[in-house]
């Protein structure tokens, strides 16, 4: 079973925990997850199985899509609200990640795509962001609050996209057993390929034999130097993920069972 599984993670357990559930449930040996959900978040979570795992940088990182509740420590009127959020918190941003966050605490650039307030009740509303991968959106309602002069933390988060993946199409832990749902929720490697518009070159017998023993093409490739595409063999079957180093193409990530 090689593919991308789209779980609705629920809340309690690790994104971590979530690819051992599915390895558990679904019996295979490998799964890693694309893009970080704490355990109190809910919502999709993109896993890769088994030789799909080696397409994950591809996953990475993809923009993604939040609703959530938000507290605001005072009243405020609804309008202001709206007014912060689009002068300071919509297009680039500047964040510092949280304390218990894994990566160095430098303050660093994010892009907010959009940034909603669906309703408002009191001093909780409803949100809707959209956003780049690496937005901390518990830091980004702690700093809403402080540029509102009042405080607001974050009380619920639920991810609904992560890229071309969304909630709509996403399995529960209790459904992995059933085999229509998994179907559902269970996407190749090349339709995962094409959702991502991914670079692709279609390769001949003899450079699918240079894959397999990992030496260098000889192939113009109309593609950035240093970014990552992928090489189909004559079957249109995913076997490698390339590089373009100068003028030539090296192998990064080699799909044995499909050469």
């Amino acid at each position: 079973m090689n593919g991308i599984l789209i779980l609705d993670k629920p809340a309690g357990i690790t994104s971590h925990d979530a690819c051992d559930v599915v390895k558990g449930k679904l019996g295979i040996e490998k799964a890693g997850h694309a893009g970080t959900l704490d355990p109190d978040v809910t919502g999709v979570l993109v896993i890769a199985l088994n030789d799909a795992v080696k397409i994950l940088r591809l996953l990475s990182g993809l923009p993604k899509e939040y609703v959530g509740v938000a507290k605001l420590h005072q009243d405020i009127s609804q309008e202001k609200l709206e007014q912060v959020i689009e002068k300071k918190f919509l297009g680039v941003i500047k964040q510092t990640p949280p304390k218990r966050s894994r990566v160095k605490r430098v303050e660093r650039e994010r892009e907010v795509f959009d940034f909603e307030v669906l309703e408002k009740n009191g001093r909780d509303f409803t949100f809707q962001v959209l956003c780049q991968a690496g937005t901390y959106i518990r830091k980004l309602m702690d700093d809403l609050g402080k540029e509102l002069g009042i405080g607001c933390h974050m009380t619920s988060l639920r991810r609904i996209t992560q890229g071309p993946f969304s909630e709509k199409e996403s399995i529960k832990v209790d459904d992995l057993k059933n085999e229509g749902k998994l179907k559902k929720s269970l996407l190749s490697i090349e339709e995962t390929i094409k959702r991502l518009k991914t670079k692709t070159i279609k390769l001949n017998e003899k450079q699918e034999e240079d894959i397999k023993h990992g030496r260098f093409l000889d192939t113009k490739v109309d593609i950035e130097g240093g970014k990552i595409f992928v090489a189909l063999n004559h079957e249109g079957k995913v076997i490698a993920l390339m590089i373009k180093e100068g003028e030539r193409i090296k192998p990064e990530r080699v799909f044995i069972n499909e050469i």
